[in-house]
Parts: C-alpha cells; sequence; structure tokens
C-alpha cells in the first residue's frame, strides 16, 4: 500500500527514466507531441511544490508546531507573535529574511541572530495592546489610511464591528480606550509597519526543499481572517488550523466559522484541524477531547465542498517532536546529562521525565516514546492521504501518459517487426501493404474532417441550438434560483451571497473543462468509428494526444485573437458599492449588491460562451492537425522501411532487436500499471 508520496514520486521518476532510455533507442523525436508532455510534466513532479498553511487562534503554538513540523527552529517560541503581515518559510541557500514595509520599502536581514531579534520586534504582539485586535486595527485603518484623517464614522464602524474581538473581556470603555490609544499612537508610525515576511532557510532534509509554509495573521474569534490571508488560503495546498486541545471551550465557533468563510470555501483542497498541547494532557483526556472534535466537525459538510473527517482531526504535541528532533543526534550519554542539566534549572517537561523513565535510559525506546507523544507522524501520513491529493493525481495523469505511449511504442514495433518480416518474404507484398495504408490514411483524414464539423456544429451552434448555450443557461437558471433563497435581512445574507457567487464562478470553470473535455472525447470516439471495419491501421497510431499543455496553447493562441482582454477565470470584488450610513438598509443594500452581481455573473456566463465556442473551433482545427501529423509519421516510417536497403541477414537481426525492445517494454507496462493502481487508490 502507497503511503509516501516522496516514495511514489521517487519510483514514478525511476520509471520515467526507464522510458527516456527506450524512447531514445526508437529514435522517438524530442517534437513528439506526448513526449514533450511527459518532459513538462516531469519537471513539474521533480520540483515538488507544496503549499502548507498555517492558521489557528491566539495562544494556539503556531510558532513552535512550525519549527517542530519543519525540523529546525526558524521562529522565536519565547515572543507573542501577531503580524499584520503573512510569513513565508521556504528552501534557500542561506538563513535569510526579507520584509516588506507599508510604505513598500524592503529590508534584508541574514543571520539566526539578526532574524530573531527582527521578528521579535516586528513580528511580536505588543504586551500593552496583546487584548484588542491588533492586525485588524493595522489593515482596517492604520495601513489603510496612511496619514489621512481618519473620521470619527470610521472609527465606530471599527469599534462596532470588533466587538466579538474583546475576548479578554475588557469593559467596553477601557477596550474602546485602548483601541483610540492605538491608533492615536501607531498612525503617525504606518510605514514601520511589516506587511510581508519572506524566510528562506538551507534545510539539510531534501524533503522539505519543495515545501512553502503559509504563517498567516491569527485568525479572530469568530474565526474570520483579514484580506491578506484569503489570498494564500486559495492557493494552499493544504491548511491547517491549529487550537489547543484544552483551556478553551470546545463549542467555540472560531474553527466552524473559518471552514465555512468564503476564503476557505473556495479552496477545494484539504483542511486539518490540529489539536496542540496534547503531552499535557492524559491519554484519557486527549481521547475524550478528540471524540468531542470528531462529533462537533467530523461530519461537517458544506454542499460537498468542504468536510472534516476524523482523520483530520489530529492531537499532536510540537514540543515533544522539537525535543525529538534535538536527542536524535546525541549519544545516550549525551540525552542523559542534557536531562539531567534541564532538571536541575527545573526545565524539564514532566512528559520529557516520564518518557526517559519508561524507556530505561536507552535512546532509540526513548525516541520512540517522543515520536509517540508528539503525534507528528500522523501530521505526515493525513498530509499524504489529503494534503497531497493533487500531487498524487498529478503523477497518476503522468503514468497514464507513459502507459500510453508504452501502448503506441508496442503496437509500433509490432508492426515493423511483421513489415520487415513482410520485406524478408517478398518485397512486393510490402510496397502493396504500403500503398493500401497510405490510401487509407487520406480517407481517414477526409472522413474525420467531416465529422469534426458535426461536432463544431453540435457544440457551438448559433442561438439556443448549441449544447454550450444549452447548458450555460441551465447554470445560470440554477444560480438565480439558490441566490433568490437567501434572506436579504440577514447579517450574514452578504457572506452567503459571495459564497455562492464564488462558487459560480468555480462551476462555470469546470463547465468550461467538462466541455472541452467532451469535445476531446467525442473527436477520438468519431475516430474510432471511422477506423472501424476493414481498415489495417490501428487507433493507438492515429489518436492525438491533448495533453493540458496542448490545451493551454491552444487559449493563448486565443487570446491573440480575441478583442476583448477580460476573463471570467480572474477574481471579482463584489462589494466594491459598500458604503454605510445613519439610514443604512441592509434589505436594500443586499438587493442592490445581488442584482450587481447577478448582472456580472450573467456578463461572465456570455463570456464563456464565446471562449467555449472558440476553443471548440480551435480544438477541431489542432485535432485535425495532430492527425495529420500522426499520419504523416506513420507514412515515414513505412517508407524507411520499404526503402531500407538491408540484406536479409542484416533485417533478420533488426527483427531480432525489435523483438527484444518489445519483450522488455511489457514487464515495464505491468509496473507502470500496478504503480497507478496504488496511486488511484489513494486518489
Amino acid at each position: 500500500m502507497i503511503t509516501s508520496y516522496k516514495n511514489a514520486k521517487d519510483e514514478v521518476l525511476q520509471y520515467y527514466n526507464e522510458f527516456l532510455d527506450i524512447t531514445k533507442k526508437l529514435e522517438i523525436p524530442d517534437d513528439d507531441t506526448s513526449l514533450k508532455a511527459l518532459k513538462l510534466q516531469a519537471d513539474k513532479i521533480k520540483e515538488d511544490k507544496f503549499c502548507l498553511m498555517i492558521a489557528g487562534e491566539a495562544k494556539s503554538g503556531k510558532s513552535t508546531f512550525i519549527n517542530a513540523y519543519l525540523g529546525t527552529e526558524i521562529l522565536p517560541m519565547d515572543v507573542r507573535q501577531c503580524t499584520s503581515s503573512v510569513v513565508e518559510i521556504r528552501y534557500g541557500n542561506e538563513f535569510v529574511l526579507n520584509a516588506i514595509y507599508a510604505d513598500g520599502r524592503a529590508k534584508k536581514v541574514s543571520g539566526k541572530k539578526e532574524i530573531t531579534e527582527f521578528l521579535a520586534t516586528n513580528a511580536a504582539l505588543d504586551d500593552e495592546y496583546r487584548d484588542i485586535p491588533i492586525t485588524i486595527i493595522n489593515n482596517e485603518i492604520v495601513v489603510k489610511y496612511k496619514n489621512k484623517k481618519i473620521h470619527e464614522n470610521v472609527i465606530i464602524d471599527l469599534l462596532k464591528g470588533v466587538e466579538n474581538e474583546n475576548i479578554h473581556r475588557l469593559s467596553t470603555k477601557e477596550y474602546n480606550k485602548k483601541i483610540r490609544e492605538y491608533i492615536k499612537l501607531k498612525q503617525p508610525h504606518w510605514r514601520d509597519i511589516v506587511v510581508k515576511i519572506n524566510i528562506e532557510y538551507p534545510f539539510e532534509d531534501k524533503n522539505m526543499r519543495g515545501v512553502r509554509i503559509i504563517d498567516s495573521p491569527g485568525v479572530n474569534a469568530a474565526g474570520k481572517v483579514g484580506d491578506i490571508t484569503d489570498t494564500y488560503i486559495e492557493s494552499a495546498d493544504a491548511i491547517m488550523f491549529l487550537r489547543p486541545i484544552t483551556g478553551v471551550a470546545i463549542e467555540a465557533n472560531s474553527f466552524k466559522e473559518f471552514l465555512e468563510s468564503k476564503s476557505v470555501d473556495r479552496n477545494k483542497n484539504a483542511m486539518f484541524l490540529v489539536l496542540t498541547r496534547a503531552a499535557a494532557e492524559s491519554d484519557e483526556t486527549i481521547e475524550r477531547a478528540h471524540e468531542e472534535f470528531v462529533n462537533m466537525f467530523g461530519t461537517l459538510k458544506n454542499e460537498n465542498r468542504h468536510g472534516i473527517v476524523k482523520e483530520q482531526i489530529i492531537p499532536v504535541d510540537s514540543k515533544a517532536e522539537l525535543y525529538y528532533n534535538a536527542f536524535q543526534t546525541m549519544s545516550t550519554e549525551e540525552i542523559k546529562a542534557e536531562i539531567k542539566n534541564m532538571s536541575a534549572e527545573k526545565k524539564t517537561e514532566p512528559f520529557l521525565k516520564a518518557a526517559w523513565f519508561d524507556a530505561g535510559g536507552e535512546k532509540e525506546s526513548f525516541l520512540s516514546e517522543l515520536k509517540h507523544i508528539s503525534n507528528f507522524n500522523v501530521i505526515d501520513q493525513s498530509l499524504n492521504r489529503f494534503g497531497r491529493k493533487a500531487q498524487f493525481i498529478a503523477l497518476s495523469e503522468f503514468l497514464s501518459r507513459m502507459l500510453k505511449m508504452y501502448v503506441k511504442m508496442g503496437v509500433s514495433l509490432h508492426e515493423k517487426i511483421v513489415n520487415y518480416e513482410l520485406k524478408s518474404e517478398d518485397p512486393r507484398k510490402l510496397a502493396v501493404k504500403i500503398k493500401q495504408i497510405q490510401a487509407e490514411l487520406i480517407d481517414i483524414e477526409n472522413r474525420m474532417n467531416e465529422k469534426v464539423d458535426e461536432i463544431v456544429a453540435k457544440y457551438a451552434g448559433s442561438g439556443v441550438k448549441g449544447l454550450i448555450t444549452q447548458y450555460a443557461e441551465e447554470v445560470m437558471t440554477d444560480y438565480k434560483k439558490k441566490i433568490e433563497e437567501i434572506e436579504g435581512t440577514s447579517n450574514s445574507s452578504l457572506e452567503e451571497l459571495e459564497k455562492l457567487s464564488f462558487r459560480q464562478v468555480d462551476v462555470f470553470i469546470d463547465f468550461e473543462e467538462m466541455l472541452q473535455k467532451k469535445v476531446i472525447d467525442e473527436c477520438n470516439k468519431a475516430l474510432r468509428v471511422v477506423l472501424s471495419g476493414n481498415h489495417t491501421v490501428d487507433y493507438v497510431y492515429l489518436e492525438p494526444d491533448f495533453s493540458k499543455e496542448l490545451v493551454e496553447k491552444i487559449k493563448e493562441d486565443m487570446k491573440s485573437e480575441a478583442n476583448e482582454t477580460y476573463t471570467y477565470t480572474t477574481g471579482i470584488t463584489f462589494l466594491k458599492t459598500k458604503h454605510r450610513g445613519s439610514r443604512f438598509s441592509q434589505d436594500k443594500y443586499y438587493s442592490l449588491v445581488k442584482d450587481s452581481i447577478y448582472e456580472r455573473m450573467n456578463s461572465i456566463k456570455q463570456q464563456a460562451i464565446r471562449d467555449l465556442r472558440s476553443f471548440v473551433g480551435h480544438t477541431a482545427t489542432t485535432y485535425t492537425k495532430e492527425l495529420a501529423k500522426n499520419a504523416n509519421a506513420k507514412n515515414v516510417e513505412l517508407s524507411k522501411i520499404k526503402d531500407d536497403k538491408k540484406t536479409a541477414e542484416e533485417i533478420a537481426m533488426v527483427i531480432k532487436e525489435l523483438k527484444k525492445l518489445l519483450n522488455y517494454i511489457e514487464p515495464k507496462k505491468k509496473n507502470i500499471t500496478e504503480l497507478k493502481g496504488g496511486i488511484d487508490c489513494i486518489v
């Protein structure tokens, strides 16, 4: 059973290297469409880029968790972090930090000591103001208004908007006073607020070199994040939401709200709830708390777009993992001495003493116990199962293309063997066969041109006759029905409207991809029909390989011919008309925004119809070109055999080598099929 993405990737790339050796022996040209697509896919797989986003409540131990996961201490853990920026950590040749300030200034910091000091100064929560929502205030007021005068109604709106952020239960008067003081103190120094931090680190572990960690600003009490974080959420391969396993009311809504927020809603990838500080609790407490979280969130679904199952709720202890990372490079005696020193300084965690005692002072048993306590192995397993889904799908698609090429090679080798044997037996019979095949190829191309014209008319027909227009109208009718069901007077109505509208954009994107696939499938089906009967040409020879790269090229060609630059796959800002006032009407405001969004969606629909009609036409042209290219390659291959001046003895040697290659290919096809089956079980 496949449990590790790394192992699966390494095995896939090993098969790819073997595959390249065969393509050289068969002299497959570098401009072969399938081979070019495979090489591009292989490059992406080798890059192995994986973006993991860490979100969470205040005091959830994000920095400790990130350090434990990365296997080295990068973020300072003895300060309260609460920045207005996203901290991004990735591999680099040296340990450096690059910061961007609110006024656009950039600063580079090198070295562990200097970086730690910079983070402690610029990414730490000011103790005096730790009980007010600094991240929100910085983003919505200080950085946003810069040196401009802030009108009183803006401050009042902010105070009202952050009422639920008073998590330390200050009196309303004291809470509001602190917020006003903070704004007054920080606004003159808005330029010095850091809005983005990028950290590069030379990880020794090669597995970490393709991983990108996003440490987001803290999630507020209602589970919401700022606009800065929204962008990163949508592009993350996996999101881990951290909260303490105990000490916080389990019925708190922060994770539920975060899971159902519009930004998370747009990310279709893996979401995890990580319960931190598990080592401080008994096994019974951990199990009970875990079950309560599972009961609350384990069946949570959101129209099948998001859900979180039991395996995605994981209790961990980051300190135990940090100790594991530190002690595994020490000898038994060094570990013993370190624990003794820690005890003398009264810095030993109770679980650490217990693990050392239970292990009887034996290093491997001690490390095994720490790993068990940390539970980080489950983090890795879960990321492989859920977070790496997109990467596993890419591996499966890569193997499919490689297998397809092997099948094509096998057919080609078999045909070459048959033709060389026929040449050896009677060159005149081979000449007759070649003429017959060439005539068939001309007939196939002519008939396919007619079939492709029929497919274009079927999908891209004008008016309501074309399938593209019919389906687009159905999608918009369904969308209109859903938004009409939203209660406009509700406080959450705009949030629901935005989520439905963002989903609608995704529906159009899925609609585009589905129709693209259907058009290509219909062309392939038509080719099979044309080849049925008494044809001697094998379908495998002629089928065009429509890789993602080829589809992207078609889109690029479309763009160069288009008069409009707008495309519906770009983001949409729905709330440009938002305003506040003393006579504000939620219902009227919602109605205005809804009508505006519907108009935009209708515009998107019309653009989608135009794009898809254009795509169908371009695909038809490209398909017939690829078909002609493959037919020409078949003709070249036949002519080469026909004109070959080898003696009978030399032809016999050629046949022997071809059979050897054919026998070599068969087990490769079996291995790839088995590996693909294992990967497909995961996805």
